[in-house]
C-alpha cells in the first residue's frame, strides 16, 4: 500500500500527481476524449512519482493513471492507465462543469506520496485499490457530503495485464 496526502492548493506542476486543474494528456485525447462525456477530470498520478513505492511493480514505471468522475447519480470513477507520453495541457477538460461542482475544479491540489490517509495499490481480496481517499479529511470541498471514503478497485489480474476495464467505485 502506498499512502498519500492531498495538499498545497494551486502549486502543482503540470506533469505532477494531483487532483483537478488541467490534466496533461496525450495530444490525441484533446481531439477525442477516451472517457465518458459526462465525466469530469478528477485526478492524475504520474507513475514516475511512485518510484521506490511500488515495490511489487504492479504499475508501469512510466506513464499516468488518470481518474475521471461521473457525478450524475452518486459517484462513479473511470480510471485510465496510459503509457503514452503526455504532451498536451488540456485546459478545456472540465469546461461546462463549473456550475455543477461545488469545488474549484480548475485549481490544482498536489498529491504527495509516502504519508497521509489516502492510499493506492492496496490489496483487498482479489482486487487492487487504485485510489482511496476520504474527502472529509482533505481541504477540498469536493465530495465532502458523500458520507465515507471513496475507493476505486480493479481485479488484480487486470492490473497485471495493464488493463483496468473492470474498475468498481465504492463509498465505504
Amino acid at each position: 500500500m502506498i499512502n498519500f496526502e492531498i495538499c498545497d492548493r494551486g502549486e502543482a506542476e503540470y506533469e505532477g500527481s494531483r487532483f483537478f486543474g488541467d490534466p496533461v494528456v496525450p495530444e490525441k485525447w484533446a481531439d477525442k476524449e477516451p472517457w465518458p462525456e459526462d465525466d469530469i477530470f478528477m485526478c492524475q498520478i504520474n507513475l514516475a512519482d511512485l518510484d521506490g513505492y511500488d515495490v511489487e511493480g504492479l504499475l508501469p514505471a512510466e506513464g499516468y493513471l488518470y481518474f475521471f468522475a461521473d457525478l450524475t447519480d452518486g459517484i462513479e470513477i473511470h480510471p485510465i492507465l496510459s503509457t503514452q507520453e503526455p504532451d498536451t495541457i488540456y485546459e478545456d477538460c472540465n469546461m461546462g462543469f463549473e456550475e455543477d461542482i461545488s469545488d474549484d475544479i480548475f485549481t490544482d491540489w498536489v498529491i504527495r506520496f509516502g504519508k497521509g490517509k489516502g492510499s493506492i495499490l492496496e490489496r483487498v481480496d482479489d482486487r487492487i485499490v487504485l485510489l482511496e481517499f476520504d474527502p472529509r479529511h482533505t481541504q477540498m470541498d469536493f465530495l465532502k457530503d458523500i458520507g465515507g471514503k471513496v475507493r476505486v478497485t480493479v481485479p488484480e489480474s487486470e492490473i497485471k495485464a495493464g488493463v483496468i476495464a473492470g474498475a468498481v467505485t465504492e463509498v465505504i
